[in-house]
């Protein structure tokens, strides 16, 4: 919007959160679709449709929207975790979040950004800072639960927690990166898939024979991947 236009008025109390919303989505847009360095303020003060003046009301420098971004992420993260202590089998729990979060990643531009965090992690400290709390409450959260279930007799009690948790979380990850490139990953697909190895994975060995058969013997037959002419 041009300056001094109607978009420049302060916003009121009530509106102010709807204003970070759309310059957060805004903001999401533009690192998925240049990265978080190429991306500039101008960049997403024309994605969110507002001038320089009014955006800078909201969030001083792009790194504030990032930090904000992260924020964003730990607070829906914490309703996944919310459902998973709820949860009286923790491996069905586990699959109940990944379910959640892999269809919360499925929009246009998750993947894309998801990556790009993970890329700016490895080589920028100040990224990595904001992003390393939700990745620790997300390994706590989980980790608890499967301590849990070995207690419970739920989770093989061999299990080496802390590393499974950590392959679980990359697994996750690597589904968002690939689903971008391979449409036959559909949501029923992967979950289907994904349903089978965590009780595989998971499971004490007597149990998960008999939870699998269970499983499989509900799944609809997969439709044949796609092939090269």
């Amino acid at each position: 919007m041009g300056q001094g236009g109607k978009e420049d008025a302060p916003a009121s109390t009530d509106a102010r959160e709807a204003q970070q919303q759309r310059i957060l989505a805004a903001a999401m847009a533009c690192f998925a679709r240049s990265g978080f360095h190429k991306a500039s303020m101008q960049d997403i003060c024309a994605e969110a449709g507002m001038s320089a003046g009014n955006l800078y009301r909201y969030f001083r420098s792009k790194e504030a929207i990032i930090a904000a971004i992260a924020e964003a992420e730990r607070v829906r993260n914490a309703a996944l975790f919310e459902q998973l202590q709820r949860a009286d089998d923790p491996v069905r729990g586990l699959i109940g979040l990944a379910r959640c979060y892999l269809r919360e990643m499925n929009s246009r531009d998750a993947p894309m950004l998801c990556t790009e965090i993970i890329a700016e992690a490895l080589r920028n400290p100040e990224i990595r800072t904001m992003f390393e709390r939700n990745i620790n409450e997300a390994h706590a959260a989980c980790a608890d639960a499967l301590r849990q279930g070995i207690a419970q007799g739920y989770v093989d009690p061999n299990l080496d927690v802390d590393v499974a948790v950590r392959m679980l979380m990359a697994l996750g990850d690597g589904i968002v990166a690939h689903r971008v490139i391979a449409d036959f990953m559909t949501d029923d697909r992967t979950e289907a898939v994904l349903e089978v190895m965590l009780e595989r994975f998971l499971r004490p060995h007597a149990a998960s024979t008999v939870v699998l058969a269970d499983t499989l013997s509900s799944q609809p037959a997969a439709a044949p991947l796609p092939t090269s002419a």
